[in-house]
């Protein structure tokens, strides 16, 4: 077996030399980096004798695009064909400091399939000096996977018509279809797992399928698929029914054969699972069965790793759709452990199983001071944190201006549900009505008398399907403010209204209640219900007041059930419209014991 390596080689060369002025064509502050480059190198003779270079386009692999971008990653120079740009062949004059200089195959940046697309890539970094030609280098190795499908002669022979199809697990990126007697050229995907799907019909018009993943998928790696006839046995019987697998570790090279046999017979594949702390969304499918095929003899077995024994979920757990797709929710699963499945067949003749898949649960991440135990006092300003932690911020450092009894969220103990818990009351702050707030995330700065910039959001990568907690709300008849048009807000005179909500998001937010304020959104525009940044969402609104302390529990509905955040919000104020400065300087709303809560079936958005 042959791996042809073709590594493409930039190499950026200078003689180092000190100079003087006059010796260097630069000002005082600048000095040269001189560039070069080598043609493609092979390690290996190629089967062919020669590469074809076609891909997207008029894509070439061979071009190369080379950037030179400064410390703050901005792109100062550049150029898409380094070989026929002149201005890129002499020495290039550059102001002294720190630059990353990097190279890789022009006019794609290889994150798509193609048919004899290479895509290469390499960087490096020099440090300029003033009057001073600087070397350095550069190798640009292959960045995505190649791949090659055989069909055997004997497979040939036996077989109408035979499609083996590439799938990648990223998204976004073609399926490479190999056809037998058709597709001779190989495929590159960029690095990533992958399922390779083979499809057959028979000379009796009897179509097969066989599914095969392949993880742990890194950049360079030749995989080779060999299809031949098999003399027996069966099509997805076993753990790895008639798969070889032969791997030269000096080239990245796997190379598999798969026997198939003509005959139809029972396959099965188990998919990724979509884990979260207590339950698994499971994805399984049949790919090939028999005319006898019972399906009430399909089950979902699994284990914790590093375990023997099998479970196993009644076959009236599992939804089989009919394109043979298997799905099943597992619950009653540990945070934070790793688990496989498989999906199994235990017919009267017959027993298959397919390769189990390994998963691992998410944590079932807590809050920090969710009883609201812990305040300091952060210069005029009450904090509901442990000294030198940043968590909960308030509306405190805005209210405080004029002193620290304008605090509007402090912690009580006097009437507290348990310990000590949040007291958020609105105030009227000598010109200014305060909505008092409690939110994750930190205030970050005043906007002079109009508002205030806000950082929304903690990190956070788990999937809760609630918040619970306990609160007392008493609502006040609003008497600060205008009323602000377009938001449903209530008239002045009725009650105020207190807001919680909370949401999961793919990124912090930076947000505002004052138009003026540059490099921050208004947080009044966002839309919770269709931001694409906000996976899940919940909120809980009341404008009555309580007369004793009651629980309360926010359903998250989720916009996805596969993506996953990895920031946590939670806003919650004694006057819903505060942003506008409108509300009642009578409403407290009082909070304790917040959770999350980790449930087995999430709410998925309407």
């Amino acid at each position: 077996m042959k791996k042809i390596q073709y590594i493409l080689s930039l190499v950026i060369m200078a003689a180092a030399m000190v100079s003087c002025s006059q010796d260097l064509d630069v000002n005082g502050s600048q000095g040269y980096v001189a560039l070069r480059i080598q043609s493609f190198v092979s390690t290996n003779t190629p089967e062919s004798g020669t590469r074809a270079v076609s891909a997207p386009g008029d894509y070439n692999a061979k071009q190369l695009c080379v950037e030179i971008k400064d410390q703050s990653g901005a792109v100062i120079k550049s150029t898409d064909d380094f070989e026929n740009d002149a201005a890129f062949q002499d020495k290039i004059a550059l102001d002294a400091g720190t630059y990353t200089i990097e190279a890789h195959s022009a006019n794609w940046d290889g994150s798509g399939s193609g048919f004899d697309a290479p895509y290469y890539y390499g960087s490096t970094t020099v440090n300029v000096q003033p009057q001073t030609l600087q070397t350095a280098s550069i190798t640009c190795t292959q960045a995505n996977v190649k791949l090659t499908v055989t069909f055997d002669q004997t497979f040939v022979d036996n077989f109408k018509s035979a499609t083996a199809t590439i799938t990648s697990s990223l998204q976004d990126v073609a399926p490479l279809a190999f056809v037998m007697n058709q597709t001779t050229r190989s495929g590159y995907i960029p690095a990533g797992d992958f399922e390779a799907k083979l499809d057959v019909v028979n000379k009796s018009d009897v179509e097969h399928s066989l599914t095969r993943a392949f993880t742990d998928v890194q950049p360079r790696d030749h995989y080779i698929l060999n299809f031949k006839l098999a003399d027996d046995g069966v099509l997805g019987g076993g753990d790895k029914p008639g798969i070889t697998v032969d791997v030269d570790e000096s080239t990245n090279t796997y190379t598999y054969t798969f026997e198939v046999p003509t005959k139809s017979a029972i396959a099965l594949v188990a998919r990724q699972a979509n884990a979260w702390s207590n339950f698994a969304m499971l994805n399984a499918s049949i790919t090939a069965k028999t005319e006898s095929f019972d399906q009430s003899a399909l089950t979902i077995q699994w284990r914790q790793s590093g375990t023997e024994t099998w479970n196993e979920m009644a076959n009236s757990e599992l939804t089989v759709d009919g394109e043979d797709n298997v799905t099943a929710s597992l619950k009653g699963l540990t945070p934070g452990t790793a688990y496989e499945y498989r999906l199994h067949y235990g017919g009267a003749d017959l027993e298959v199983a397919s390769e189990p898949v390994a998963f691992t649960t998410e944590a079932s991440t807590a809050l920090q001071n969710s009883g609201f135990e812990s305040w300091f006092l952060d210069g005029k300003a009450w904090s509901p944190n442990s000294e030198g932690e940043a968590y909960w911020a308030t509306s405190n450092p805005g209210s405080t201006l004029l002193g620290e009894k304008w605090n509007v969220t402090t912690g009580i103990t006097d009437g507290a549900f348990n310990g000590t818990s949040a007291q958020l009351k609105s105030t009227y702050v000598v010109i200014k009505f305060a909505a008092a707030s409690l939110f994750t995330g930190t205030f970050e700065k005043l906007i002079g008398t109009n508002g205030a910039e806000l950082n929304w959001g903690v990190p956070f990568t788990s999937r809760p399907t609630s918040l619970k907690g306990y609160m007392k709300y008493t609502t006040g008849a609003i008497n600060r403010g205008n009323q602000p048009s377009g938001i449903g807000a209530a008239a002045k005179g009725e009650n105020d209204n207190c807001q919680i909500f909370c949401a999961l998001l793919t990124e912090d937010m930076k947000v505002a209640n004052a138009s003026n304020s540059d490099g921050y959104e208004m947080s009044t525009a966002i839309n919770w219900q269709t931001d694409p940044r906000v996976i899940a969402f919940g909120e809980l609104t009341q404008n009555t007041s309580d007369d004793a302390w009651k629980t309360f529990e926010i359903p998250l509905a989720y916009r996805s059930l596969t993506q996953k955040p990895t920031h946590l919000l939670i806003v919650c104020t004694s006057s819903r419209w505060g942003d506008y400065f409108y509300g009642s300087d009578s409403s407290t709303l009082l909070l304790d014991d917040l959770s999350l809560e980790y449930g087995d079936t999430p709410t998925v958005r309407q």
